[in-house]
């Protein structure tokens, strides 16, 4: 089997000349097997290998299972590194499932421990029916082509050298060279999904189909050949972008199909540090020749004939109540005075009848409708007649008393909040912080 595994990690330069290999080393059969392979093939192949071990503090056995991998390790004279982490607290301040949680965890102590030792490449144990089960599971969540691809036999540092070999494999490997290892009781718990895909769902498609762990997993493989040939088309259609924002020509994206289209949207949106979903990127197509749409991560999307633009923006200001006089708000003053002599309307004053009411400003998604001189209007329509650009319109400055919108900052005031001839007054002027005046 170590030839096989050799053979496996050339095609994909897994082991690199005079470099260092981690190994990820639970303790478990699969973990003590790879280990076992790297240690043997290192001499050959020139590379060296060292081990790391992670506890995730959940369960007694844990103890144990750490002492054994330092036992076995130091038998060997192979370096090992162990970390530990409170998985559950993890768990429970990000608002991740414990599998989830885990494995953040333990990836993120093996790039730090790579990072320390200087190594090139992490081993990981994951082995054929592993990648057939992840399928499985990103199925069952929708995935698209990239999660059916299942686990990639290499993805940055990380690197899979079991993963075209068979459990059965694996177990005769173990049994042929005595290799010792431990069993990680929780792996019978079906309470964990994947334990649930494993334990019942896998053998029960074995026995309706025989071998179709392995079809899946070579299915998995065409996929993300497939898929990466997609994602070199989209990346030469794809510009270059700035720091935070990134235009794509309409004739560009037009002149594509849709799969095509997606994969532009996502890889722009990703280009800028975000993530979205189908449903996000489907909403960003569905802008058609013009329109905006906002997106997680503080990014917004601008359509016209000529380009889609992807931007980043900043968070909008949180809404502020009001004080006679002089305030902060973000890269504004607002100045509020009170009294009956009127003063000039401008794009930045807003003169009011003075309520008495609590005032506040805020900025506005453009909801809501305001009473002028015309009759009530849709703020999405004063908005539209003002000219404001369409980035702008959810996060345009307003005036609000008692919580009820009473002025649009250069777009319009409500007739129910206009002044009386010699009435109270109170008037909100917005000046640039730090800036003269108007």
């Amino acid at each position: 089997m170590a030839r096989q595994v050799w053979a496996y990690c050339e095609r994909f330069h897994m082991l690199p000349q005079g470099g260092t290999v981690l190994c990820a080393v639970s303790g478990g059969r699969d973990s003590m097997a790879l280990l076992h392979i790297l240690s043997r093939l290192a001499g050959e192949a020139g590379f060296q290998v060292a081990a790391a071990h992670f506890h995730h503090g959940l369960r007694a056995a844990a103890d144990r299972d750490e002492a054994f991998v330092r036992a076995w390790c130091r038998g060997k004279g192979i370096p090992l590194t162990c970390g530990k982490g409170d998985t559950r607290a993890f768990a429970g301040r990000e608002g991740l499932s414990i599998e989830d949680a885990a494995r953040t965890l333990r990836y993120a102590f093996l790039e730090a421990a790579a990072q320390d030792m200087g190594a090139e490449r992490i081993a990981a144990a994951h082995h054929r029916e592993d990648n057939a089960e992840t399928v499985l599971l990103h199925l069952l969540r929708g995935a698209g082509p990239q999660g059916l691809g299942g686990i990639p036999p290499v993805r940055g540092k990380i690197v899979r050298p079991l993963l075209e070999t068979g459990r059965d494999e694996i177990d005769a490997y173990i049994a042929r060279n005595a290799i010792p290892y431990v069993e990680d009781e929780s792996n019978q718990d079906a309470v964990y999904t994947r334990n649930r895909v494993r334990l019942e769902v896998m053998p029960l498609l074995e026995e309706i189909a025989p071998g179709c762990a392995a079809r899946i997993a070579s299915a998995a493989k065409l996929l993300r050949e497939e898929n990466s040939h997609l994602q070199r088309e989209t990346d030469r259609l794809l510009p270059a972008g700035g720091k935070d924002s990134i235009l794509l020509p309409a004739a560009v994206l037009d002149s594509q199909d849709q799969a095509i289209r997606r994969r532009l949207v996502r890889g722009m949106a990703h280009r800028l540090g975000v993530s979205l979903s189908l449903r996000q990127t489907e909403d960003v197509l569905a802008l058609g020749s013009g329109g905006f749409l906002d997106l997680p991560g503080n990014l917004c999307a601008l359509r016209s004939r000529e380009r889609l633009v992807l931007q980043k923006q900043p968070p909008p200001l949180p809404p502020m109540e009001l004080r006679e006089g002089e305030q902060a708000w973000g890269p504004w003053r607002v100045l509020v005075a009170r009294g009956r002599t009127p003063m000039a309307e401008t794009p930045y004053r807003a003169v009011l009848r003075d309520t008495g009411g609590g005032l506040s400003i805020a900025p506005w998604d453009g909801g809501g409708r305001l009473a002028v001189e015309n009759g009530r209007r849709t703020i999405k329509r004063l908005y539209l007649d003002a000219g404001l650009s369409l980035a702008d319109r959810g996060r345009h400055p307003a005036v609000l008393v008692d919580g009820k919108i009473a002025a649009v900052f250069g777009v319009a005031a409500d007739w129910g909040f206009r002044p009386e001839d010699g009435g109270p007054l109170v008037t909100v002027t917005l000046l640039p912080d730090g800036g003269g005046t108007e």
